[in-house]
């Protein structure tokens, strides 16, 4: 099991979808203008939830990402994320129908 569990692990950091995002991340990590945005977001989605989900907190976070959005690297970063964090989905469904078929047989 564990080979096969370190065989997934290995397949996906040697995807291409994760070494995107892997190279993407660090290339985003040198633009100012995305760093402050992502800030921006990140602070704005606390904000959001603490005020019990205030709708113009909610518009000013709509526009910051909507911001995000027209940045190519960024588009491009999320796209790879998101198609990585499915496969690692996929690995946890499939982890968790294992073991819950071995501990109720």
């Amino acid at each position: 099991m564990t080979n096969s569990l370190n065989d997934l692990i290995n397949y996906i950091k040697n995807s291409n979808e994760y070494r995107t995002c892997i190279e993407l991340k660090n290339k985003m990590n040198d633009n100012d203008e995305v760093n402050a945005l992502v800030k921006q977001v990140k602070s704005l989605q606390q904000k959001y939830i603490k005020s019990n989900y205030d709708e113009n907190i909610k518009k000013e976070l709509d526009e910051i990402n909507s911001k995000l959005d027209n940045i190519p690297i960024y588009v491009i970063y999320k796209q790879n994320l998101e198609k990585v964090n499915n496969m690692i989905n996929l690995v946890k469904d499939e982890l968790n129908d294992y073991f819950d078929k071995l501990l109720n047989k």
